[in-house]
């Protein structure tokens, strides 16, 4: 089938979860827009006709909790999308409820087209609600398993934080490595005056799978949204990043890594908004590629017109390990102030000669080196994020989920 085709079977199936207001209005959004293609200037090096189902249904399956190494002592969890209250358990200051979809409070779905699908069939949202003035003593994980096939999982958080709060979020996204299994999520973070609230996603999905996630924030006066994005998992990935900095003093940092092989392929984008002035923004995103894996980056920062004495910075830069390995770069500014300091770049290159020549006459070997390198580049990005705790637990996965595999190769091609 092409596009076309699944957009009109799509629409088709939807109408059978559409009940509320705000599932209708959803589903409108999504009529009027369609399935995303490559004629779209946000989707032009992704194509998804290769991994969505050709028709659209949300699972019903079951699922257990299985063995998920967590960063900290709570955790929210979902199974095949559906939240696991029995498997769950977080501060006794935070609460966690389960309500109707808001139209209001869905603050990305009138651009980001998985966030309409999301919004299309969503039965039920999860609220978490952060209080005033609590700081969270340890990290929250929220736990996303998908045991499935064939069908879409449709987990929607939004995060409420209140004034001068400040929590760690660590978002999990795994399942089974056998199943095609689909996955459309949504997390929004409501960010109030001076709250520090920070966001790790973790997308570790099986490799037959496709993920598409959504992350939103709207960020307040002198409040501060950390956001790292980390993939390594997925046949197929798009991870889509809102940030809107509201009120004056409001900052943000949206850094990322993704490390994929074989035939991965992972599209991040991602839009960064100074609405008022005084706000401050600042995005590191990093790749590391291997075999026949493809990477897609695009970085917008947005300075509005009222929007003076912004400062902002974005870098996005990949590491290739393969001649097959391929990455698309796109960083933009649009910018309508004129009294703003913003700078961006992008670099796609292969492991440098004069680094490994330099450790080489060190006494190190060939593959040593090369292996180096890698963890270097990859910790570089890590390394953004405050919590050595967190830095720990990414950089574990990091070598369970791509370096230890990629120093296999090497050790390959060493031994040829």
């Amino acid at each position: 089938m092409n596009i076309q085709e699944l957009t009109d079977q799509y629409i088709s199936d939807l109408g059978n979860y559409t009940k509320s207001q705000s599932n209708k209005e959803a589903f409108d959004n999504f009529k009027a827009r369609g399935l995303p293609h490559t004629k779209m200037e946000d989707w032009l090096y992704t194509k998804l006709t290769d991994v969505l189902p050709e028709n659209f249904k949300v699972t019903t399956q079951e699922a257990m909790l299985k063995n998920v190494k967590v960063a900290g002592k709570y955790q929210a969890v979902f199974l095949n999308g559906k939240y696991s209250k029995a498997d769950s358990f977080l501060p006794e200051e935070i609460t966690l409820e389960e309500v109707d979809l808001v139209a209001e409070d869905a603050n990305c779905d009138e651009q980001d087209i998985f966030a309409m699908l999301n919004a299309s069939a969503v039965e039920k949202v999860i609220n978490i609600t952060v209080p005033k003035n609590y700081v969270a003593d340890d990290i929250i994980s929220i736990v996303h398993l998908s045991d499935f096939e064939g069908e879409f999982s449709l987990p929607r958080i939004h995060v409420n934080a209140d004034k001068f709060s400040k929590a760690e979020f660590v978002e999990i996204f795994t399942g089974s490595e056998t199943k095609a299994y689909n996955i459309s999520s949504v997390t929004n973070f409501k960010i109030a005056d001076s709250a520090n609230i920070s966001h790790i996603k973790v997308q570790r999905e099986g490799l037959n799978a496709f993920h598409a996630g959504s992350v939103n924030a709207d960020i307040a006066r002198d409040a501060n949204f950390n956001s790292f994005t980390f993939t390594t998992g997925a046949k197929k990935s798009r991870n889509e990043i809102r940030v809107r900095m509201n009120e004056v003093g409001a900052t943000c940092s949206v850094d990322g890594l993704y490390a994929i092989n074989g035939e991965q392929h992972t599209d991040n984008f991602s839009l960064i908004s100074h609405i008022k002035e005084r706000t401050e923004s600042s995005q590191l995103f990093k790749g590391v590629l291997d075999d026949k894996a493809r990477g897609v980056f695009t970085g917008k920062v947005l300075v509005c017109r009222d929007a003076q004495l912004v400062n902002s910075e974005q870098l996005n830069k990949n590491l290739l390990l393969s001649k097959k390995a391929h990455v698309d770069t796109r960083p933009q500014l649009e910018v309508y102030a004129d009294d703003v300091k913003c700078a961006h770049g992008a670099t796609v290159g292969q492991m440098s000669d004069e680094e490994a020549f330099y450790l080489q006459s060190r006494g190190l070997s060939k593959e040593r080196v090369q292996k180096l390198l890698i963890h270097a580049f990859c910790s570089d990005a890590i390394m953004k994020i405050e919590n050595q705790k967190l830095q720990d637990f990414l950089s574990e996965i990091l070598f369970d989920s791509f370096e230890k595999e990629a120093f296999d190769h090497l050790d390959q091609s060493e031994a040829k």
